[in-house]
């Protein structure tokens, strides 16, 4: 039998049956499989499912996990978005151990601690038979509270989430404080400005446009074009104020918003770092645009827990195939309440409590003044002319001191930049002039000494 059945399917069309006079031309494999029939017994046969392209909308809450991306033997929003698609039978369980083999990508890649209110993720899967409108109810069942699936939508059998998208929003909230000049208080109790604002939006204007941002980000050189990015907007929003009825607390945050084409590892906390390192009088507002040029600077980091992915944009998509496809740019008035309301209760509420709690921002500035600014944060060199134990006196020192009168300091050899811990920390000895101190002035060091690059593993851009 299965002799004759091979060689039906390699003389197709050319063996045939005489039957009451008639010529019968005999069915093979082939043409059995397109009709749906068994090509040897003629019994019915499971039809091969399509593939389609889908894009699916996601919002979490990002605090416990070690960010987007998947990473063996570390909790990541990817690591349980495929467990709950194979609990739903939407992959296969060696599908979600190679997401690259049913063209997994995200829109954007966020790092440790980093919330989204609007991610998207591209993927190709067998066509779903169901409505897609149940499709994020039955995965949010199988995924944790801090991950909300809020959409899923066909989409054009080319799309990808990252390459297709036109450009990205972020939010960045934090406590007012961190903007206190170095003779003023922080604390809790402190309120910003007009004047304090209105200087915050100039540093935050000198980012629009297109600028090499290798200063902003790690194992990256000048001459890397990689390193170009189209920022369209950098803003300041009002302040306003959150009432902790935990711990009793009345703290004053602001929100900033940039959107740009696309960011590197670190580069919008790393914005944000410089900003609040001139606005407190420890740098220029000249060392923004020095920052783009060839030399290697110190740019503070600042902490990850207030940004917050909010919107990504893909209107060139959508003017191109909304004819066929529906939208990505607008998913509707349901979708959209849904969002808000993940934001509002699971992300912003969780980063205002945290912030109040765990004193994020505050530790963060105590550490800010060991900076120097000026040097190569990736030189192999390490020392140190105090003790970490003197840090305190140091910084009460720093806390009083009058920028305008300060007296010179002495820099110290670079430290090597780690990317898995936080900043990291440069020690400044400040040497007083009539009881006042403060940090130097970003001139250049007098050595030339060659600065070598890290060998850093690449990590993704979003």
């Amino acid at each position: 039998m299965t002799k004759t059945i091979e060689t039906v399917t390699k003389m197709t069309g050319s063996l045939h049956k005489v039957i009451d006079g008639k010529i019968v031309k005999e069915k093979n494999v082939g043409d059995a499989a397109v009709a749906g029939t068994s090509a040897i017994d003629g019994s019915p046969q499971k039809k091969r499912r399509k593939t389609f392209r889908y894009a699916m909308l996601l919002a979490y809450q990002g605090k416990k996990y070690f960010g987007m991306q998947i990473q063996k033997d570390f909790p990541t929003i990817e690591s349980n978005l495929l467990s709950a698609m194979v609990k739903l039978q939407l992959i296969k369980p060696e599908e979600a151990e190679r997401p690259n083999s049913f063209w997994f990508q995200r829109a954007a890649r966020t790092d440790r601690s980093v919330s989204a209110a609007c991610q998207l993720c591209s993927m190709k899967l067998l066509a779903i038979e169901q409505p897609l409108s149940v499709v994020p109810d039955a995965l949010n069942e199988y995924l944790p509270d801090d991950i909300r699936v809020l959409g899923v939508r066909r989409a054009t059998r080319t799309f990808n989430a990252q390459k297709d998208c036109d450009s990205r929003t972020y939010s960045y909230t934090l406590p007012t404080f961190a903007f206190a000049k170095t003779d003023e208080l922080t604390t809790a109790k402190f309120r910003i400005s007009k004047d304090t604002i209105e200087e915050v939006e100039s540093l935050l204007h000198v980012f629009v446009g297109t600028h090499n941002f290798f200063n902003y980000t790690s194992g990256r050189n000048y001459e890397d074009r990689s390193c170009y990015r189209y920022i369209m907007s950098f803003e300041c929003g009002e302040p306003f104020i959150f009432n902790d009825d935990i711990l009793g607390k009345e703290i004053e945050f602001v929100t900033l918003t940039i959107r740009g084409q696309s960011f590197m590892l670190h580069q919008i906390r790393k914005m944000i770092g410089i900003v609040i390192a001139i606005v407190r009088g420890l740098m220029y507002k000249s060392d923004i645009q020095r920052s783009f040029e060839e030399v290697r600077m110190d740019v503070p980091r600042a902490p990850g827990l207030g940004l917050l992915l909010e919107k990504l944009h893909y209107k060139r998509y959508d003017e191109k195939y909304s004819a066929t496809h529906e939208k990505l740019d607008d998913w509707g008035e349901e979708v959209d309440k849904k969002t808000s309301d993940v934001r509002e209760k699971l992300i912003m509420s969780e980063i205002l409590r945290q912030e109040c709690s765990t004193d994020s921002m505050m530790l963060w500035l105590s550490d800010l003044f060991r900076h120097n600014f000026i040097s190569d944060p990736e030189d192999d060199e390490t020392s140190y002319l105090f003790k970490p134990d003197d840090a305190s006196n140091v910084a009460v020192e720093c806390q009083e001191a009058s920028v305008s009168e300060a007296g010179k300091a002495t820099h110290v050899n670079e430290s090597e930049d780690n990317p898995n811990n936080s900043d990291t920390i440069f020690d400044t000895v400040i040497k007083s002039n009539d009881n006042q101190a403060s940090m130097s002035s970003p001139t250049l060091p007098a050595s030339s000494d060659t600065f070598h690059e890290v060998p850093l593993q690449q990590k993704g851009e979003s």
